[in-house]
């Protein structure tokens, strides 16, 4: 059994300070007379749920393409709840209590309840979200760490850009994937494998992805 990880990506989807968009254009269309239904987008490849590669913070970093599909799944998957609001930034003293979690993980999603502002107030989730300190970044690059996940806009609070930028670069020279923005509203208590496929654009440094998680039982909300 699968789980949906990601949000559906409209024009209303939320990005990092407003960031950008997507937008939707009708290319073919049955009801004009048209032979198909076909659509031309353009969209902001760090909108909605996506991952960060190391390109994206590091000029000769690996972009999207550059890395195997096989790193994108997860067999060693753990959940971290600690609650975050407005600003707050994840240190040390967060993670400390975890280790044993770390040890055995090579994913880790933390999941914050950050997510309950993402439709009620937008704003507030694009401008006002929480973050990762770089003591908390440099933590974590003491484990066999291939990715983590939550459920806020990015890495990168907004309320604490430079901070958020030191500790992007700390995890993505080490090559730890950071997914953002995930949907975890109906995150299950154990995942079995973890699937984070992105579309593979060429000169992309980042792109959107498709994050599911492989359950063996689970019992919705």
């Amino acid at each position: 059994m699968f789980i949906l990880l990601s949000h559906i990506i409209t024009e209303d989807t939320p990005s990092y300070m407003n960031s950008g968009k997507i937008t939707i254009t009708p290319f073919k269309q049955i009801k004009k007379g048209d032979s198909s239904n076909s659509y031309v987008f353009t969209m902001y490849n760090h909108l909605g749920t996506h991952v960060d590669c190391p390109k994206h913070f590091i000029e000769e970093g690996r972009s999207v393409c550059d890395i195997p599909l096989n790193d994108f799944i997860f067999e060693k998957v753990n959940i971290i709840e600690i609650k975050k609001d407005k600003g707050e930034l994840f240190y040390k003293k967060d993670l400390e209590n975890f280790h044993d979690i770390f040890k055995r993980s090579d994913f880790v999603i933390f999941k914050t309840g950050f997510q309950i502002y993402r439709e009620k107030e937008p704003m507030v989730y694009m401008f006002e979200g929480p973050g990762f300190s770089a003591e908390a970044a440099e933590y974590l690059t003491n484990y066999n760490l291939k990715g983590i996940g939550f459920d806020f806009i990015s890495l990168s609070s907004p309320l604490h850009r430079e901070e958020g930028r030191k500790a992007h670069k700390i995890l993505l020279s080490k090559g730890i994937l950071i997914v953002e923005d995930m949907n975890l509203a109906n995150l299950p208590k154990e995942i079995k494998r973890l699937f984070v496929i992105p579309i593979y654009i060429k000169g992309l440094d980042s792109a959107t992805c498709t994050a599911f998680a492989e359950v063996t039982f689970y019992l919705p909300k």
